[in-house]
């Protein structure tokens, strides 16, 4: 399983729901885990097996390590933090 991984940085959450609008029709398969504010996780998927749910999460998990090793994994600032 490869790809081209696209990534929408956080700044605006308009600009991910517009990625997601624009580009549904391609998207074959997903996996998505959400933090919600109460703090329960929400994941949704939609995958036709098992170990490509697995493999989409790989390539997430690599995705972010690559990303934090080369310095360019963007953080979300809590209100707290000025």
């Amino acid at each position: 399983m490869s790809g081209t991984v696209k990534r929408i940085y956080p700044e605006s959450k308009t600009g991910l729901i517009n990625y997601i609008e624009e580009n549904f029709h391609s998207i074959d398969q997903f996996v998505i885990t959400l933090l919600m504010k109460d703090g329960t996780s929400l994941t949704v998927y939609d995958t036709y097996t098992y170990l490509e749910a697995l493999g989409l999460t790989e390539i997430q998990r690599d995705c972010i390590h690559e990303d934090a090793h080369n310095d360019c994994f963007i953080c979300k600032k809590r209100l707290s933090d000025g």
